[in-house]
């Protein structure tokens, strides 16, 4: 007979993925299950705030690309602004193809270096290289009418709503056709920008104890994709914590974070809670990020950056009485980075083989329900519990950490 617990997990992610699904921020399904999450981590006994930001939702209805007379197959870059033009187009591979470049009220067609990486969005405040910079700064002093990029896989180049050129991307198939006629291109894109609002969603319990243990996971997905392992499981682990861990087993605050944006080219929600809680919280003292987790025929891997000894003993000993678990390396994508960066002791958990999976599973619309164990799921789950009664809520000073930083 399967557990309660088993049974739990498996109605909430069901509702989170199923019900749910693509959960753009901004979007009504994303902050449908924002309201959700608030109502659950309330019938439990927690306290929530509901931490708002602006952002944009993102509407698109189709893209329609003909050149010499035929329709070719193209999408939409994520938040590109819609358009309906026609004009000749100029290829441009390098940044100094770029910087040489007339394309005033033409179509630049961009492919080799210039779309050999999705391009950071111009806002992002984590990771921005100069050459990325570069060329955006080019083409918005070139300003074409629109671009079209050509890329290997299904990955837009560009995911940024402060970027206003229209933009599209096909295959580099596609693009030799193009290649091949001096032809005039026709294309219309069917979107629009619509001024939204997010919320990241903050339920704690013992509020009163200076000393805190934050858990995280991201409510949002990638356009495309109902977000199974990105990141239902990790809303789901989060929100059945809340029914199992009650003020009274506890000498610490424990403050579940559902943070809003992760997948959106800004991250507003993470944004606003570093400012608003990051940069003048110092009684955090163990930060948890749930991301990836619960991959079937996985081993659960758990990363720990900068914990004090004893409570590194302490992680260790949990981690060595689980079969699934296994110590892997620190990564620097992730929410725990907002604690990383901040010198809190923080502990990332995510599937062994998610990163064999990053191209052709997570932020498409293959990351189903399918490919969740909730076996492991319910595994982690037992983990954070002990973790949480067990951790040592004590003053850190910086010659306690550990050397794993």
């Amino acid at each position: 007979m399967k557990s309660k617990i088993i049974e739990e997990l498996q109605s909430g992610l069901k509702k989170i993925v199923l019900e749910y699904g693509e959960r753009l921020t901004g979007s009504l399904k994303n902050k449908e299950i924002a309201e959700y999450a608030k109502s659950y981590f309330k019938k439990n006994g927690y306290r929530v705030e509901e931490q708002n930001f602006s952002c944009i939702d993102w509407n698109e209805k189709g893209v329609e690309l003909l050149f010499a007379g035929k329709k070719i197959s193209a999408e939409a870059s994520y938040y590109s602004p819609g358009c309906k033009i026609e004009a000749e187009y100029v290829k441009l591979s390098t940044i100094d193809d770029l910087e040489k470049s007339f394309l005033e009220n033409k179509i630049a067609v961009l492919f080799g270096e210039l779309t050999a990486e999705q391009i950071m969005p111009k806002s992002f405040a984590f990771y921005n290289p100069e050459h990325h910079q570069k060329i955006i700064n080019l083409l918005e002093k070139k300003n074409p009418a629109a671009i079209i990029t050509l890329v290997d896989n299904d990955t837009s180049v560009f995911e940024d709503g402060d970027f206003d050129i229209p933009s599209v991307y096909v295959s580099k198939d596609v693009g030799k056709r193009i290649f091949k006629s001096e032809s005039k291109i026709a294309l219309t894109i069917k979107a629009e920008r619509i001024p939204s609002t997010g919320s990241n969603i903050i339920a704690r319990i013992n509020e009163n104890i200076d000393k805190k243990i934050v858990i995280t996971a991201h409510l949002d997905t990638k356009y495309g994709t109902p977000g199974a392992l990105d990141n239902g499981t990790g809303i789901v682990i989060l929100l059945l914590l809340s029914k199992l861990i009650k003020p009274e087993i506890i000498d610490c605050c424990l403050e579940l974070l559902l943070l809003n944006g992760e997948d959106y080219y800004s991250t507003p929600g993470q944004i606003k809670y570093m400012e608003e809680y990051l940069a003048k919280d110092n009684n955090i003292i163990l930060a948890i990020n749930c991301d990836g987790v619960g991959l079937m025929n996985s081993k659960t891997a758990v990363a720990k950056m900068g914990l004090p000894k004893e409570n590194e003993m302490i992680i260790n000993k949990l981690i060595d009485q689980r079969e699934n678990f296994e110590i892997i390396d620190p990564w620097v994508e992730g929410d725990h980075m907002l604690f990383k960066m901040n010198n809190i002791a923080t502990v990332a958990l995510t599937s062994k083989k998610i990163f064999e999976m990053i191209d052709n599973i997570i932020h498409t619309k293959e990351d189903k329900i399918e490919l969740v164990d909730y076996k492991i799921i319910n595994e982690v789950i037992n983990f954070l519990e002990e973790l949480i009664k067990n951790y040592k809520a004590k003053e850190v000073n910086n010659n306690e950490k550990g050397e794993n930083i």
